[in-house]
């Protein structure tokens, strides 16, 4: 029923680059000295997810090189320099060249990297540490790091993204192409007769945003207060970034209870091309006799003494009831537990954090996955049965992964037009592959499986 704490770390901020960061890192392996410097540009998304570009170039300067490669993140624990310290391992597969100055290399001839982080138990981020690569015969190769750098915008000029990628490429179309402003169109602009049209696509749009959050329970209240922060400044982000008005109303505190959940939907009247999202943070639970309903009973009570059972409302209702509003995207998203009452909680682990970078969203991306999307979304945490996980530093699994995926697909990094699909569906992903690395009392699951259902069209 309740949320469980954990200690997940992610990196959160604004529209500029919520959960990113961009490393420069310069190399050497002593043992190849035909070419003496590699430099990787690591790009890592706080759901543990990124990819890398390397480059190097012969000793005589006349052979230029770039790698890419996607990466596995692997946790670890190691002694260096005497001293207990945690591993952070990213280790480079299917290594593919993107510049071949020679033409003489294939795939197959490139070895992939592993880049190596570490930190003390105490210390806040992982920071590069060393590197490796494994040869054909299974040895290794042990690389020194010569230089760090966090990027940011202002240091992804065009001299300089142009020696990692092709000019032909989307992220480097992303970064330096013109865009223009998003600007909402007025539902008085005639047609070339002088006539009034009014489709749902020319009206101008609001975004209607609910959180409904128990924010002063004494178990979870610190957790779900940063689910209400983290959730709560993306869509304003959002909706700054789309030049859009913002109706937020915020049911939490002494304000929390059914009615003004109820009253706080039936106040809604969203044009037909707004947008409106609902948001739950808080505990959950199913009733097990009801093996039909997959989606939480939001727990709504003021006091642990009213009755459970009608303090309550189901995620599908408030889908039903947004719905009815008949607004053009609507978005109910929970992050609470779906079990029985009274089962115990397991335990957990911590995650990485790594620095942060700054990197602006792609505003075309921004703008099709808000202004141009038509239809409904629903996901809640976990499935029936389980619990969902969280903590008092960045609050639930579920909502931390999908402010990241939501993230990364903005991202100018994205290479195609992002869909809500593949957000929800990369939520479910990485919050599994999170709750999956925890460690688990006996007879109890770590897993947690969010449900959702995304009917959107364009």
């Amino acid at each position: 029923m309740q949320k469980i704490f954990l200690l997940l770390i992610f990196l959160f901020f604004s529209f500029s680059g919520f959960s990113l960061s961009i490393y420069e890192i310069s190399y050497e392996f002593k043992n190849l000295t035909e070419f003496p410097r590699y430099t990787a540009m690591l790009v890592r998304y706080g759901n543990g997810t990124g990819f890398m570009r390397v480059r190097y170039m012969n000793i005589a300067k006349t052979e230029t090189y770039v790698v890419h490669m996607e990466f596995d993140e692997v946790e670890g624990r190691s002694k260096i320099d005497g001293l207990p310290h945690l591993t952070l391992q990213f280790k480079g597969k299917g290594p593919r060249y993107i510049i071949n100055s020679s033409g003489n290399k294939t795939n197959e001839a490139y070895n992939p990297d592993i880049l190596w982080f570490k930190k003390r138990a105490e210390d806040k981020d992982f920071k590069p540490w060393g590197v490796t690569s494994q040869n054909t015969d299974e040895t290794f190769e042990y690389g020194n790091i010569l230089a760090v750098k966090v990027m940011n915008d202002a240091d992804l000029t065009k001299p300089y993204v142009k020696q990692y990628f092709l000019e032909t490429e989307t992220f480097y179309a992303n970064l330096f192409k013109t865009t223009t402003p998003v600007k909402p169109v007025d539902n008085n602009v005639g047609n070339n007769n002088g006539v009034t049209t009014n489709p749902a696509a020319t009206l101008p749009v609001k975004m209607h945003f609910i959180i409904v959050a128990n924010t002063n329970d004494p178990r979870i209240g610190y957790s779900v207060q940063k689910d209400v922060t983290n959730l709560s400044s993306q869509m304003k982000d959002v909706a700054t970034f789309l030049k859009i008005p913002l109706n937020y109303v915020e049911v939490s505190g002494a304000k929390f209870n059914k009615k003004n959940v109820e009253a706080a939907v039936t106040a809604l009247k969203p044009g037909v091309n707004d947008i409106v999202i609902f948001y739950y943070s808080g505990h959950g639970y199913s009733f097990e006799e009801d093996k039909n309903q997959a989606y939480p009973q939001f727990d709504l009570r003021e006091s642990r003494f009213e009755d459970i059972t009608v303090a309550t409302l189901n995620a599908s209702q408030i889908m039903d009831m947004v719905k009815a509003k008949k607004a053009r995207l609507n978005i109910v998203l929970s992050d609470c537990c779906n079990s029985n009452l009274g089962l115990l909680k397991p335990e957990g682990k911590n995650f990485a954090l790594t620095a942060k970078s700054l990197l602006s969203w792609d505003a075309n991306y921004c703008n099709n996955l808000f202004l141009k999307s038509s239809g409904s979304i629903i996901a809640t945490a976990a499935k029936k049965g389980q619990f969902a996980y969280g903590n008092t530093d960045v609050g639930g699994y579920f909502t931390s992964n999908f402010v990241t995926a939501l993230e990364k697909y903005l991202s100018k990094f994205t290479t195609t037009q992002p869909t809500w699909d593949q957000i929800i569906t990369e939520t479910q992903t990485t919050t599994v592959s999170l709750s999956m690395a925890n460690v688990c009392q006996a007879n109890t699951t770590c897993r947690q499986d969010p449900v959702y259902a995304v009917s959107v069209t364009k």
